[in-house]
């Protein structure tokens, strides 16, 4: 298991949807900077490709708290 999946995993557990919305976000920002930056030699498509992957692991997540909270 990833770092950022048992992250996600501790939040989900405490249905902690705000840390999980601040998480989602820091790692938008980080991916919007890596766009921006053009590095010689750094390959900025890997870090992008991580960075989205952890963004939808987040996103399941809260989609996850979400139906969870809905539920009697």
């Amino acid at each position: 298991m990833k770092a950022i999946e048992q992250i996600v995993a501790g939040y989900v557990s405490l249905k902690d949807r705000q840390a999980l919305e601040k998480l989602r976000h820091h790692r938008q920002q980080l991916l919007d900077d890596v766009q921006m930056h053009t590095i010689p030699g750094f390959k900025p498509s890997i870090v992008s490709d991580i960075l989205r992957e952890e963004i939808e692991v987040i996103e399941g997540a809260l989609a996850r708290v979400d139906e969870d909270r809905s539920l009697p």
